[in-house]
């Protein structure tokens, strides 16, 4: 359990744009109960994640579609709350910081700690805005598509090869790229990877790989926190490069 005076500005942070503060179990179930959307807020002090959430979340709020309850408890404070809140979020591990749109009672949509890691305000309140136009209008708009950032690092096997002028970076074992790699891509270990972080221009077109395109997200995204912002992803990897080339 953590100081209240230490968390009071956490705290702070959301009831001043408009969320109210359930710290018992019991109101948990009547607020999930009510009809309609709501977005329950688990805050917490992780500060890799959650110092991010808030003002993601707050600047989410700046959208024509919104949830029409705004509730959040504390993780480590509010624990009979937070535990019940776990137990109404079905499918999910418990995790702190967390976001839920929770539609007549069922979440619809849940943004995760590792949603969030990584990531700035901007991409957060773009995943949940979009998540708001999906589920809080009168009727679930199925045609809409909630923001995907991990997608959106994704780039094919046909754009990457028309990508002339990008930079490709091979961030497979050594034995792997033993087995054969891009012509010209660059080996990234953990010392290229400092040396790209310390001295790269942040405009550089870069296309991160792997063996099958699972790794290379990873490395995408750590890029992408570091300023980088054209990078992807070459969805498939040395794989299927290898087999279609």
């Amino acid at each position: 359990m953590y100081d209240e005076t230490m968390i009071q500005p956490m705290r702070e942070e959301m009831t001043g744009a408009g969320f109210q503060e359930i710290r018992t179990a019991e109101k948990v179930d009547d607020v999930l109960q009510e009809p309609g959307t709501t977005l329950f807020f688990i805050n917490s002090v992780c500060g890799c994640a959650a110092g991010t959430a808030r003002p993601g979340i707050r600047a989410s709020l700046e959208n024509s579609m919104k949830p029409d309850r705004l509730v959040t408890s504390f993780a480590g404070n509010d624990g009979d709350a937070v535990n019940r809140a776990r137990q109404r979020f079905v499918g999910y591990p418990p995790s702190s910081p967390c976001a839920a749109l929770i539609r007549d009672g069922q979440v619809v949509h849940m943004v995760e700690r590792h949603d969030i890691e990584g990531r700035n305000a901007e991409t957060v309140a773009k995943i949940l805005k979009s998540a708001y136009d999906k589920y809080c209008g009168q009727e679930i708009d199925d045609s809409a598509e909630v923001y995907d950032p991990m997608s959106a690092l994704q780039i094919s096997q046909e754009d990457a090869r028309d990508k002339s002028a990008a930079t490709f970076l091979d961030v497979r074992e050594p034995w792997e790229i033993d087995q054969g790699m891009i012509e010209g891509a660059v080996r990234v270990d953990r010392a290229m990877a400092q040396e790209i972080i310390d001295s790269w221009p942040r405009e550089k077109e870069l296309i991160v790989y792997c063996q099958h395109g699972q790794r290379s997200l990873q490395a995408a995204q750590f890029f992408q926190t570091h300023g980088f912002e054209n990078v992807k992803s070459l969805n498939g990897g040395f794989s299927a490069w290898s087999v279609a080339h």
